[in-house]
């Protein structure tokens, strides 16, 4: 009995601290990265993501045959399928609004990455919205990623 309460007072705490709004862009970006910093590989993460992302995520999932991979072939949070993030820094935010824009730059194993986020204030909290990855190789939007997935 009192494992079985130990575990839903786990359960509550757990939730209530994931579901905090982030009063601010950076307060969302470093709770966001926290995990990857910490050589940990994040679940899900909807907690962090606009209602608008979310959308197009669980689209995504729905369009996506079982046993097939959907529009991600990678992890566009980190530039990359596997890391080892070093150096990384938060930029300030650009506010206007419910919108804001912040820069996030790191090495992933060495190599310099650059992610611009689009954040929107909703629902008492600043949220994902969409990014852009910018490197030498390759730059892409995440929702455009998942537009052309889709066939738009």
């Amino acid at each position: 009995m009192r494992l079985v309460l130990v575990a839903l007072l786990f359960a509550l705490f757990s939730g209530a601290a994931l579901g905090q709004p982030f009063a601010t862009p950076q307060a969302l970006i470093k709770s966001f990265y926290k995990p990857y910093l910490a050589g940990e590989i994040p679940e899900g993460n909807p907690q962090y993501r606009s209602e608008a992302l979310n959308a197009l995520y669980e689209a995504d999932d729905e369009n996506t045959p079982d046993g097939e991979m959907g529009a991600l072939d990678f992890d566009p949070y980190i530039d990359g399928q596997d890391f080892d993030i070093a150096d990384f820094s938060i930029g300030e935010a650009e506010i206007d609004g419910d919108t804001a824009t912040v820069e996030v730059t790191f090495t992933n194993f060495g190599q310099p990455r650059r992610i611009t986020y689009d954040l929107v204030f909703e629902n008492g909290s600043w949220r994902i919205d969409d990014l852009e990855g910018h490197n030498s190789e390759l730059s892409y939007r995440l929702s455009e990623i998942f537009a052309e997935a889709a066939g738009q």
